[in-house]
């Protein structure tokens, strides 16, 4: 059971891996749509902000990570 567990982590590293200009990617885009809703369409309140930036904050961390390493 647990060599499962560990197969399925290091597959998931490995596809991670690949897909990871996809997944840049596709988080631009969707970080992207929240700020238009968010500023844009006036949409949201003080809750919706600070979660929309503290998730581009991590995600742009994310990034500079991966060009880093």
């Amino acid at each position: 059971m647990l060599s499962l567990l560990g197969l399925a982590g290091g597959t998931a590293a490995t596809v991670a891996g690949a897909w990871a200009p996809v997944l840049i990617g596709v988080s631009a885009a969707l970080l992207g749509r929240a700020h238009y809703v968010l500023y844009v369409l006036k949409r949201g309140d003080w809750i919706t902000a600070t979660t929309t930036w503290l998730a581009t904050l991590f995600v742009s961390g994310y990034w500079t990570w991966q060009l880093l390493s």
